[in-house]
């Protein structure tokens, strides 16, 4: 039987929305808990909740391919070559795996160019990038033209400011055969020109390179696919101080992330470099640059990665050519949370059946309530459920009695606590003494107890909670029949 002074106090249905105040100032709704919801609450399940969650697992790339337009946007498809404005650039050098080089000039209006022809025998691979002045009124590009001026490969983005950084170097690659022969790097002005501000060309030759190149454009990216667990590749290398490795990646529409975790690693003290760049042109690529790795948020559509050296020309090592890991993994964001287990002063998932109020846990007095839990994430197209790690949990206790009182400093208590790799999170919340406005007459003592409520939520996304009807014990009267 209820304690009948108090329950007219708070015989009607008392709604209460909390929320928690978060360290950047927003209050985000984490629950709404009626007593009439905890006193209909079904019987609870902790100490028996089973999640079945699977870790994040990468898994290892064997296969890349070539999905983009390798087609070039602005060139014909040969160029007169007048041999007496070729420059000669050496390709020979003792004692040396990679023959590299660098030269600079201006270009003065649009339409002008300069031209450098190289020797170069069969079976090597011939590398150059041009770095054009941080001007988005200039617009340079790249080519490799043969003997007869035919393009044969080239590199021509649309001009992209990307803060300091400028725009987004021109890059190629080619791989010689047949006899030796002479090629000639060609550098146009497509638009305008400076006499104050140079370009420069870096080139490098050398005899090895990993076996999914050519692949130094955009346009060449390979096609980088992964699931909700990530994936990853360490199969390749870059062979030379300007080598650029690209991959594309499509982020679907239908995802449980909003947030990519994209990283490079060697063991070669020729460090990498990661960029993330999207294409903002409706034809031909003009290349924004959305993120340098580590954590990119990201939106359906695609994305282009470049890796490439992150030491200057001078201090490569061409001894030291390692291959890297390029691995990506999806921070996920959860789909839902549970309380699997309730400690209190009583013990852990200590639960009582009071007839007429069902079977809860129950703690008693004041003290400390530990909520357990997990927060998962649940792929929707392959019913996958996986951790959730590193998230701020918020928890809650909520007492109808103390706010029926007019206390609201013992009728909201608050705790916090971080998810796990495991996506396991503890909480522990200081819990007033209870009032005891609910009573059952026992065998040989009288219960009076008060019907609360805890919740938990993930700090960043109060629409997904878990909530435990509890019965938090105020004092018990023995009675000798």
């Amino acid at each position: 039987m209820k304690n009948k002074f108090i329950t007219t106090v708070v015989a009607t249905a008392l709604a209460l929305t909390m929320t928690f105040s978060l360290a950047n100032g927003m209050d985000v709704k984490a629950a709404e808990i009626t007593e009439d919801s905890l006193v209909a609450a079904e019987d609870t399940n902790v100490g028996n909740e089973s999640v079945d969650i699977q870790q994040q697992e990468p898994v290892e790339i064997s296969e890349l391919e070539t999905t983009e337009n390798n087609d070039l946007s602005k060139s014909s498809e040969s160029i007169t070559v007048d041999e007496s404005i070729a420059e000669d650039i050496l390709a020979t050098q003792a004692d040396t795996a990679v023959v590299v080089g660098t030269v600079s000039d201006y270009l003065t209006a649009k339409g002008d160019a300069k031209l450098y022809n190289i020797n170069l025998p069969a079976g090597v691979y011939l590398q150059a990038q041009l770095t054009t002045p941080a001007n988005a009124d200039l617009d340079y590009d790249l080519y490799l033209l043969d003997a007869e001026g035919n393009i044969l490969t080239g590199s021509d983005y649309y001009t992209y400011i990307n803060g300091t950084a400028g725009t987004l170097p021109e890059a190629l690659g080619y791989i010689t055969s047949g006899d030796t022969a002479t090629y000639y790097l060609y550098v146009l002005a497509s638009e305008g020109g400076s006499v104050s501000e140079s370009f420069t060309l870096d080139y490098s030759v050398s005899t090895a390179c990993d076996s999914y190149e050519i692949d130094e454009s955009v346009r060449q990216a390979l096609a980088f696919t992964y699931g909700a667990g990530g994936a990853y590749i360490e199969s390749r290398n870059l062979s030379s101080p300007i080598d650029n490795d690209w991959y594309v990646i499509t982020v679907p529409s239908s995802r449980i992330y909003d947030k990519l975790k994209i990283s490079a690693t060697t063991a070669s003290t020729n460090t990498c470099s990661v960029e993330v760049y999207q294409n903002v042109a409706s034809e031909g690529y003009q290349m924004k640059r959305v993120g340098s790795g580590n954590t990119i948020s990201v939106s359906s559509g695609k994305y282009y990665i470049r890796v490439s050296n992150a030491k200057t020309m001078e201090n490569f090592d061409d001894l030291d050519i390692q291959n890297y890991k390029l691995s990506i993994t999806p921070i996920l964001k959860a789909t839902g949370i549970v309380i699997t287990d309730l400690k209190g002063s009583e013990g852990l998932n200590k639960v009582v059946n009071y007839p007429g109020y069902g079977a809860h846990f129950r703690t008693q007095g004041s003290g400390t309530l530990t909520v357990y839990g997990v927060l998962t994430a649940t792929d929707s197209s392959t019913g996958v459920t996986y951790a959730v790690g590193g998230e701020q949990i918020n928890g809650l206790y909520y007492s109808p009695a103390w706010e029926a009182n007019n206390t609201s400093a013992n009728a909201i208590r608050r705790g916090t606590g971080t998810t796990d790799s495991s996506g396991k999170f503890e909480i522990d919340i200081s819990l007033p003494p209870g009032i005891g406005i609910y009573s059952y007459y026992g065998s040989t003592s009288t219960h009076y107890f008060d019907i609360c409520g805890v919740s938990v939520s993930p700090s960043d996304d109060s629409s997904i909670s878990a909530s435990e009807t509890i019965f938090h014990l105020a004092y018990t009267m023995y009675h000798p029949f």
